[in-house]
């Protein structure tokens, strides 16, 4: 019994304002994953598709990630049409006002996909041999919390859930865009827990996983530029879980650059090695440079017709300027932590010491 596990997908997505052929280049992005992954599900031919939220980008996505999500679920009924496609809502995917359903409500009627939306909802499938439970984002910000348990008398238990896993006793913690609240999982009933949210796969515990998201997404996509995107299939009678990568856009962090006092032309020299020696180029892909410099200097002016080049290259260019700022009449990092009070919030001390020390001050050019 193989489980193909799907996640926050965001499809509709949209970045950069570099538009191809009328589309939105990243949003082109995120859908071609999107098919990718279909088309390698297609191949494994698993008895259950699963999709744990955050499937729209934002509660009211656009026509076309709603014509994206028809196709593929078509496509899916055309070439496996004896699996079942489950899918909940995430927090993307849920409206902000209590009541409305949702886009992904609309896909409920297609047969042979379930879509919860709003309600925790249990199915039984395949004959009565598999029992699925799917709990979705809304589910999980009321009270009390929905008694979810495993069927005993079906031959294969999935629950589907969206949450932050927080410890290896499974608890896992939903966020609502106002409050956070946990619930305790005990995973000794189910077969496999299917696990959206956080946007890096990961196996948390035994039969247990985040997918992970198909795209590298969001405001630092360098982040996520080591961890390999896709998704995963779990082998029910194993307990297997195994990833299967899916290409996606390049995301890359070049190495620093270092400016010397005095030398102002030695940092588009510099820019022109570090751009040459990157391997593979930057040509349509999501490029970070990171320009470093010492105290007590003024930052660089940088060469605009040089970075313009390298931006017509690259899909998008982020340069960031890091430009430390402490020096005489300011107060080192360490002089301001030791004057903070022992029980200050660490994202306020951080902060403080940015203000007033000057660590690390970043510049966006």
């Amino acid at each position: 019994m193989i489980v193909a596990h799907l996640s926050d997908l965001h499809l509709g997505y949209r970045s950069y304002d570099r538009v191809e052929k009328g589309r939105n280049v990243r949003e082109r992005d995120v859908e071609a994953a999107f098919e990718g992954a279909l088309e390698r599900i297609a191949r494994l031919a698993p008895e259950l598709v699963v999709v744990s939220g955050d499937i729209f980008d934002r509660p009211d996505p656009p026509s076309s990630a709603v014509v994206a999500l028809a196709r593929g679920l078509e496509g899916l009924r055309t070439s496996l049409p004896d699996t079942p496609v489950v899918m909940v809502a995430g927090s993307s995917d849920t409206p902000l006002r209590a009541g409305g359903p949702g886009a992904l409500a609309a896909f409920d009627t297609i047969p042979g996909v379930e879509a919860a939306s709003d309600e925790v909802r249990t199915v039984r499938l395949l004959g009565g041999d598999l029992h699925v439970a799917l709990v979705p984002h809304r589910a999980l910000l009321r009270s009390p919390f929905p008694d979810v348990q495993a069927e005993p008398r079906a031959r294969w238990n999935v629950l589907v859930l969206r949450g932050r896993m927080t410890s290896a006793r499974a608890t896992a913690a939903a966020s609502g865009r106002k409050r956070s609240r946990s619930l305790t999982l005990d995973p000794s009933g189910w077969d496999y827990v299917a696990m959206g949210y956080e946007h890096a796969h990961g196996t948390v515990a035994p039969r247990i996983a985040y997918a992970g998201s198909l795209e590298r997404i969001g405001p630092d996509p360098w982040g996520e530029a080591a961890e390999e995107k896709g998704f995963v299939a779990a082998d029910l009678a194993s307990g297997e879980v195994r990833f299967h990568a899916i290409p996606g856009r390049a995301v890359v962090e070049l190495a620093g650059i270092r400016v010397r006092p005095g030398e102002p032309e030695h940092v588009s020299r510099r820019i022109e090695e570090v751009v040459r020696e990157t391997p593979g180029g930057i040509d349509g892909k999501i490029v970070r440079m990171r320009i470093q410099g010492l105290p007590g200097g003024a930052p660089p002016r940088l060469d605009e017709a040089l970075l313009e080049g390298l931006r017509a290259r690259a899909l998008h260019l982020s340069v960031r300027v890091d430009w430390p700022t402490h020096g005489p009449g300011v107060a080192p990092p360490d002089q301001v932590r030791r004057h903070l009070p022992e029980d200050v919030d660490p994202d306020v001390a951080a902060d403080l010491v940015r203000l007033l020390g000057g660590e690390e001050a970043e510049v966006a050019v």
